[in-house]
């Protein structure tokens, strides 16, 4: 079985809105995984070590994000998704989480990742 990791991009990298920034001296990123930068969400394009640049898909038609799980946590084809920066993952809970997108395919309780259209909202 072949396992992917890192960014999932469902669309050409091209297409996709990115914006380049530099780590802290103590933060370190993982490719696919989310995070801020200044007033923008987005995920990460390839792990950045402290103190280095790295490129952050801040809008994308089709990209793979990490998924809140448990009881409770399914997302349904074209339900809003918002990301709980706590988690550093998108989840169904509007309350205090930032609304980052729409999914684009349904996601259970166990599923940790979802395809999601993630669009900038200001």
């Amino acid at each position: 079985m072949v396992t992917e990791s890192g960014l999932k991009l469902r669309t050409k990298l091209e297409s996709a809105k990115t914006l380049k920034a530099t780590t802290g001296t103590s933060e370190t990123l993982s490719a696919g995984g989310m995070t801020v930068v200044g007033d923008t969400l987005g995920v990460v394009v390839e792990d950045a070590g402290t103190s280095s640049d790295f490129v952050l898909v801040y809008e994308a038609e089709k990209i793979v994000v990490p998924k809140a799980t448990g009881t409770g946590r399914n997302l349904a084809a074209g339900s809003s998704v918002y990301y709980d920066a706590t988690a550093q993952k998108v989840t169904d809970v509007a309350t205090g989480n930032a609304k980052c997108g729409k999914a684009l395919e349904a996601a259970g309780e166990n599923d940790d990742e979802v395809l999601v259209d993630l669009i900038v909202l200001s």
